[in-house]
């Protein structure tokens, strides 16, 4: 009853006639919520706004729009911090969605660990506003949580809100603070310019934090933006631990606030992380610990990421940062002769040195360049950090050594015509299993996958990286291509683009050879969609002959696969586990919230299920993609539904290939060809009644025995697998040259 008032309320939203109301009474609503959690800082609050206000006008104005401009009410709570966590936290208050879901798993700051706070006091998860209200509560006697262990804070609460007070208060007057002398010794400090363009600067903040927390090592924080939150949250963890230290300066000079930081440091590693970069606690302690080992003079930086993907930096030559442009799968070649390349300069502004052997200011985009044009400088191939948006244009010094040499090691050679960067990789051939001898050709593979760890979540990070590898055992080359790339500026460098068409539009290369795969979303594909390619495949059959006739270009069936070297019989014995994995996907998903209704224990792996089902329901939030054949093995049952669109048009999704390879079984809603397919491995219903009376009763009596079960799932692996897909995609790019 109460999830259907939810849906209902969710529609009257989108009624113009009644939406002024009901978003009226969705603010009474919040604010009602965030008041019985009592955890409002009446201080922190006068010192963002220059106006004393009682708490209750205070959560209005957070909840009429206050939360979008950065406007808080509590310095224990980040809202950018949990708000990914959290159903529809991009639409309603970020605090709100916290107070009222299951507190257990969610962090809500990078200054400390909410779970671990929890563990620690139990009683805290059934609190009114969480482990945030708990500790909030317990301020004058244990100050605040801080660090990865959430122990109490070292400076008494009466201190910490004068700094709290004054930092949110400077933030709105305005005005620079000079970075502190360090306080203590230190083996090693993580120095952050924190940039006004990082959007996740929390996340920033955390790996500062993380940093300082083991023995030995320190953090010093320069805040380049006027965000209240920012410069807050740095005084909070100057103030808790002695080995982090902060300065504000003006958001147009980066380079010269990191040196400021350098100048005041008595650590004798320093690791420089530039602004609106992403750099790991861990990746700088390793940057910081190879230093240590490496001879004097050494500065070792990690590759640089560009904002789409590819590659800003793997050190610099005369001819420019080394690689820019470049697919990151470009290193690999490079990695063969060791995990660390000698450059004549790095690129960038983050590396890491002793402190003595930077002798030069700190100026520019490639701050590191100057520095240590005269060194030992390295790049961490196995290392990282990436510029959240594009790389600023290149600002490096007279360097006097060619990238030739370096060319050479990374499998290139000179190109006398053609786009810059004017390279080429030597003919070379491979021998396929079946004997034929066929050219080693360089393929692209463009997806809509965003960039950095966000990519993980999506299925087709994991169809692209399964492809690729596919593609590599038949001795091809294989790039892989995040949507921010799709244009990228070496797309001559690729003999074979093959567009991995799913929510995004993706264009024919005007390189090469293009072909178009439409694995999902054919409800928006259109005659402009399939306009240039030298061939086009679809995940349907019925679909692909319907859309060839309305399209007007040939369009082949190449349905869904899965990854034989993963999904197969490990002979697991099959448990009672009902399972679901993936997304809510933000709607009340039926397959999975109906059976839960109906009493059936289902247990549900994924994101975003908060609130519409219980919690005891969901048994993690995600799961490593390693782990999935083991679950679908020894699940009595997996369920599975598709996108509207793609049922329709009979676009069966890669994951009952994937349950079925693995030796499981599955449920899903019914798709045209999935009894086909699959020989009584998936069973499929077609009304929400069908799916219950399907998990009510005798599971092994619905589905084949164990030699039909197993004869399915060597069909699948034999006949669906990457590989089978990879040996069509390279016949058609063969033909097509």
């Amino acid at each position: 009853m109460l999830q259907t008032a939810r849906s209902l309320w969710r529609s009257a939203r989108d009624q113009p006639a009644v939406r002024p109301l009901v978003a009226r009474l969705d603010r009474l609503w919040w604010a009602r919520a965030i008041a019985r959690a009592d955890i409002v800082d009446l201080d922190y609050v006068r010192a963002q706004t220059g106006r004393r206000l009682t708490a209750n006008v205070a959560i209005w104005r957070y909840v009429s729009g206050g939360y979008r401009r950065g406007f808080r009410l509590n310095p224990l709570f980040v809202d950018t911090a949990v708000g990914d966590h959290l159903p529809e936290a991009w639409r309603v208050p970020a605090l709100y969605a916290y107070v009222v879901a299951d507190p257990r798993g969610l962090q809500v700051s990078p200054l400390w660990d909410a779970v671990a706070y929890g563990e620690r006091h139990p009683d805290a998860w059934d609190v009114p506003g969480g482990p945030v209200a708990h500790a909030w509560h317990r301020r004058e006697e244990r100050s605040l949580p801080f660090g990865p262990d959430a122990a109490p804070c070292a400076a008494p609460w009466d201190e910490l809100s004068r700094v709290i007070a004054e930092a949110a208060h400077r933030a709105r007057v305005g005005g620079e603070v000079a970075a502190a002398a360090g306080r203590v010794e230190l083996r090693r400090e993580m120095l952050v310019a924190l940039g006004p363009g990082e959007w996740d600067f929390d996340e920033s903040i955390a790996e500062a934090v993380a940093f300082a927390a083991e023995p030995g090592q320190g953090a010093a924080i320069a805040v380049l933006d006027d965000r209240a939150e920012d410069w807050t949250l740095a005084r909070i963890a100057a103030a808790s631990t002695d080995r982090i230290r902060v300065s504000r300066r003006r958001d147009d000079d980066a380079p010269k606030a990191l040196d400021e930081l350098r100048r005041t440091s008595r650590a004798e590693i320093l690791v420089v992380r530039g602004p609106n970069q992403t750099l790991t606690a861990v990746d700088a302690a390793l940057l910081a610990e190879r230093v240590e080992r490496g001879e004097r003079g050494m500065m070792l930086a990690p590759v640089w990421i560009d904002g789409d993907g590819t590659i800003a930096a793997a050190g610099a030559t005369s001819e420019g940062r080394f690689l820019a442009g470049h697919p990151v799968e470009d290193l690999a070649p490079l990695r063969e002769h060791g995990g660390a390349l000698s450059v004549p300069a790095l690129g960038g502004s983050t590396f890491a040195a002793r402190r003595d052997d930077i002798v030069r200011e700190l100026r520019g985009p490639d701050a590191a360049a100057a520095v240590s044009a005269q060194t030992t400088a390295e790049v961490a191939l196995d290392l990282f950090s990436r510029t959240r948006s594009a790389a600023p244009p290149a600002e490096l010094p007279t360097i006097a050594t060619d990238s030739d040499a370096l060319l050479r090691r990374a499998g290139w050679e000179r190109a006398d015509e053609g786009p810059a960067p004017r390279v080429r990789r030597p003919s070379r051939e491979t021998i396929l299993p079946d004997g034929s001898r066929v050219p080693i050709l360089r393929w692209a593979l463009r997806t809509a996958i965003p960039v950095g760890p966000r990519a993980e979540g999506w299925g087709d990070t994991h169809f692209a990286r399964a492809l690729a590898d596919a593609l590599r055992r038949l001795g091809q080359e294989v790039v892989i291509d995040a949507y921010a790339a799709r244009e990228r500026g070496t797309r001559h460098l690729d003999d074979v683009t093959v567009a991995l068409r799913g929510p995004e539009p993706l264009a024919a290369s005007p390189f090469g050879v293009s072909l178009l795969w439409i694995i999902s979303h054919p409800d928006q594909i259109g005659r402009d969609d399939v306009d240039g390619f030298d061939a086009v495949f679809a995940a349907s059959a019925p679909w692909a002959r319907r859309a060839e006739l309305e399209l007007g270009v040939p369009i082949a069936p190449l349905l869904q696969c899965t990854d034989i070297t993963r999904f197969h019989p490990s002979g697991a014995a099959r448990g009672s586990d009902i399972l679901f994995v993936g997304t809510a996907r933000g709607i009340l998903r039926p397959s999975v919230v109906e059976p839960i209704r109906a009493g059936i224990p289902v247990t549900v792996i994924g994101p975003d299920w908060r609130g519409w089902i219980p919690a005891e329901r969901i048994a993690a939030t995600g799961v490593d993609n390693a782990e999935l054949p083991g679950l679908y093995e020894r699940a009595a049952v997996v369920l599975n539904d598709h996108w509207p669109a793609m049922q329709e048009r009979g676009f069966i999704g890669n994951r009952l290939f994937d349950v079925v390879a693995a030796g499981g079984r599955a449920i899903s809603d019914r798709v045209e060809g999935i009894d086909e397919l699959f020989g009584g491995a998936v069973r499929t219903y077609g009304t929400i009644a069908e799916l219950t009376e399907l998990l009510s009763g005798d599971l092994d009596a619905v589905f084949p025995g164990t030699g039909e079960m197993a004869a399915a799932g060597a069909r699948v692996r034999d006949q669906h697998s990457f590989d089978a897909r990879a040996r069509t995609l390279l016949d058609t790019a063969l033909r097509s040259r």
